[in-house]
């Protein structure tokens, strides 16, 4: 927008100092604005260099800062106000959005892991009760769920290692052809069906990962139902499947013993790992849980 130089500067031009401070930016930023043509002072004094802004100038300025924080570019700017297309501007703003929207998802993922990581060492550091049964309601909760494996028996010892750990191998590959951060691969459990728990043949056929927050992940996603749960604190080495059978054998027993319902598959979830600091140290706070229905009129 050029203007004319005029015979009088107007009472309400104000000079690119107090403009900058207006807006709480640069007199530099003004100068480049103005040396682009996406800005152009009212009047510039030759003899002082001043540049001079009208009120009217404002609503362009701030829909360049507007613009800039939403993370276009100047060159973008610039076509957008040279060519003075509503189509081109709706375009580039759809092409920024989404975008933005990608990098809140970033962010949100990011946001998640840390929490979870803040959680795992605050319970390490404060860790509850372990090896004593209690009963918690807990809400729905989202999750990752991976069956794409042979079962095994968790009573069964394996000289080779334990199969959890080609599970997990497995579902990181999935994560990495998803094109998700490993930083969400945090507080990992195993399932056991609720029919091999009424069966009595434990085995693990499912592995999975809770995924909190309310933005959607580039895979479908699965859900534990809210209700009563029978849970335990363990803690053991990661790969231990005997030490976690104990475990869950004790939730069984206190299961019978008050004559509760299993509702649900068991869910064994890692909430901490101590190996963070010493690779030697594989020792896991495990969360076992299984949902129940209570008769009430008992």
């Amino acid at each position: 927008m050029d203007y004319d130089t005029p015979h009088a500067i107007s009472e309400d031009a104000i000079i690119i100092g107090d403009l900058a401070k207006m807006y709480n930016i640069s007199k530099r930023a003004l100068r480049l604005y103005h040396d682009l043509g996406i800005l152009i002072p009212y009047y510039v004094d030759d003899k002082t260099g001043y540049r001079y802004y009208l009120p009217a100038q404002f609503p362009r300025l701030e829909m360049i800062l507007q613009m800039k924080r939403a993370g276009l570019s100047l060159k973008q700017i610039k076509q957008m106000l040279d060519t003075r297309n509503l189509s081109l501007f709706e375009a580039i703003l759809g092409e920024q959005l989404d975008k933005l929207t990608q990098k809140i998802a970033e962010y949100q993922m990011s946001r998640e892991s840390l929490s979870k990581q803040l959680s795992g060492c605050k319970l390490i550091q404060n860790p509850p009760m372990m090896n004593s049964v209690f009963v918690e309601y807990m809400p729905r909760r989202s999750a990752f769920i991976y069956r794409d494996f042979e079962a095994y028996d968790m009573a069964q010892r394996y000289p080779e290692g334990s199969p959890w750990r080609h599970v997990l191998d497995q579902v990181k590959g999935v994560f990495s052809r998803k094109g998700l951060p490993l930083t969400l691969f945090q507080q990992v459990g195993g399932i056991v069906s609720k029919e091999s728990l009424l069966s009595g043949k434990l085995l693990i056929s499912g592995a999975f990962i809770q995924m909190d927050g309310e933005y959607q992940y580039q895979m479908p996603l699965s859900s534990f139902a809210p209700g009563i749960y029978v849970c335990m604190y363990n803690t053991y080495n990661a790969a231990d499947n005997i030490e976690e059978l104990k475990g869950l054998q004790k939730l069984l027993g206190y299961i019978h013993e008050n004559e509760y319902q299993i509702a649900g598959d068991y869910l064994a979830q890692v909430m901490a790992e101590t190996s963070v600091f010493d690779y030697n140290d594989t020792q896991i706070i495990l969360k076992q849980q299984i949902p129940v229905s209570i008769n009430w009129s008992n």
